[in-house]
């Protein structure tokens, strides 16, 4: 076992170990909240693909392919597809959070 040390202010400190106390072990409060984390990465992954389905039946093209065309500079600098591109940025960004946890 390893042991990592925390530097926390007093009243952090108090709420960490009132946190621990409910959770039983500081390995069980680590684990929620990785646990937390991961759900809440994919639930905003869900929400990301459901707005980049709206664009690929918009526009009729697979965001992937969109992407591309987008940045390779083929497209404009529409609203929607500035729109478009960062979203699937936030979402690829999210999965590679995903992926790390």
């Amino acid at each position: 076992m390893q042991t990592i040390t925390i530097e926390l202010q007093a009243n952090l400190a108090t709420k960490f170990d009132t946190y621990v106390q409910l959770f039983g072990s500081k390995e069980l409060l680590f684990d929620k909240f990785i646990e937390y984390h991961i759900n809440r990465i994919k639930r905003e992954i869900a929400r990301m693909q459901f707005q980049l389905e709206k664009y690929e039946a918009k526009y009729k093209i697979k965001t992937i392919d969109f992407y591309k065309q987008f940045e390779n500079g083929e497209l404009g600098d529409e609203t929607d597809y500035m729109m478009w591109a960062g979203i699937y940025e936030l979402q690829l960004d999210s999965k590679n959070k995903l992926s790390k946890l």
